[in-house]
């Protein structure tokens, strides 16, 4: 499913990873735990194909076989939630089903709201959602509970326990609490 030979990047002169070598299995999952700053981030993008390693050698799913969350992410905050799903579901080339989509995630009671006007707990598990959408093998999840309640981390945990019985996961986070979702973990230092 994923594999990585010595992988690092490296910014300027400074290595932000370096010498990563690992193997995920469909049904497996990495949480990478650490500080801010410890490159968490930096090896999702890798994972994500969004930047290149500066050494070693990364082979996994392809793009369209991935599923990407991250905070920072875009949302058109004009379009309502529904539209957001259709927009994604032909997107990703998958049969609409907005409504089962929605009350998989508890967000019903917001299908018709644009996302401009929605809680950032809200927005995020949209976010969540856009990113399983077309069953990936491979899903990548950076700090996705970091804007969610109780209710919403319990999200996280059902869709990652859905996922895992088809595919392979990568969570990076700095709450412990995530860390009941490892099957593997990796520590970052500062």
């Amino acid at each position: 499913m994923l594999l990585l030979q010595g992988v690092g990047r490296r910014f300027g002169s400074r290595w932000v990873v370096r010498g990563l070598s690992f193997e995920l299995k469909a049904g497996e999952c990495l949480v990478l735990s650490g500080p801010n700053g410890s490159g968490k981030s930096t090896l999702i993008k890798l994972l994500a194909r969004l930047l290149a390693p500066t050494e070693g050698r990364l082979s996994g799913p392809p793009a369209e076989e991935t599923g990407l969350f991250v905070l920072d992410q875009s949302l058109y905050p004009q379009l309502t939630v529904r539209e957001h799903l259709d927009l994604f579901a032909t997107l990703r080339q998958v049969v609409p089903r907005p409504e089962a989509w929605a009350d998989s995630v508890g967000l019903s009671p917001s299908l018709d709201r644009p996302a401009g006007e929605l809680s950032t707990g809200t927005r995020a598990r949209l976010k969540l959602l856009l990113a399983t959408l077309h069953q990936p093998r491979l899903l990548l999840l950076d700090e996705p509970s970091a804007s969610l309640d109780d209710s919403g981390r319990s999200v996280v945990g059902s869709l990652l326990r859905t996922h895992l019985t088809k595919g392979a996961a990568v969570l990076a986070t700095n709450d412990p609490r995530d860390l009941e979702h490892a099957t593997h973990r990796l520590a970052f230092d500062a």
